[in-house]
């Protein structure tokens, strides 16, 4: 019985020095899931910028290369339309950035974009990620948000870009920029 008391007695809790080495490992713990999120961020934020110049130069040589086949009427077969040329929209719907592929009508000067001409998430387009946020600035003009009205791009048969050539910025949410797409009138680009 003296044994028990005797214990009762010491049993004082944590020391101070406990308390210091429990808040700093919890610190170094939160600093690196910190930082591990940052870096996650950065890295979606670029993806999307190598998403965005994959589907530049996917359109570049398809406007070079491919007479566009359309199904206009819906019947499931695709015609030829000789005078549609291939082009793209880059759009944000709700918080997600998205690159949806199209035509132009060269004959009625109509761009034509839907489920049809991109299936992708559901008529959407290919995603850019949530984590980003997309601006663009036109050949000398001033930098903008891109809404959900969108930038078109479209590209000559002889591979030089007639509308859409400017500088394309991927920012992280945070605001830093993570890349950007060039796209000159000569019908280069370059991803930084």
């Amino acid at each position: 019985m003296k044994n028990y008391k005797n214990l009762k007695n010491n049993n004082s809790g944590y020391t101070l020095v406990e308390m210091i080495i429990v808040l700093a490992i919890i610190a170094v713990l939160s600093m690196a899931a910190g930082i591990s999120i940052t870096l996650i961020n950065s890295a979606k934020a670029k993806e999307a910028s190598v998403t965005f110049d994959s589907e530049v130069a996917t359109l570049i040589t398809k406007s070079k290369n491919t007479v566009c086949t359309y199904d206009a009427d819906s019947d499931g077969i695709a015609e030829m339309h000789e005078d549609y040329v291939h082009c793209l929209r880059v759009y944000k719907d709700g918080d997600i950035y998205y690159v949806m592929r199209g035509y132009y009508d060269v004959a009625n000067d109509t761009y034509i974009f839907n489920s049809t001409t991109d299936s992708n998430n559901n008529g959407k387009g290919k995603s850019l990620t949530s984590y980003v946020r997309v601006t663009y600035t036109s050949t000398g003009g001033t930098e903008a948000d891109i809404d959900d009205s969108g930038v078109i791009i479209r590209y000559s048969r002889n591979g030089g870009c007639i509308e859409g050539d400017g500088t394309y910025n991927f920012y992280k949410r945070n605001g830093n920029m993570v890349a950007n797409v060039i796209l000159r009138k000569n019908g280069s680009h370059e991803l930084r």
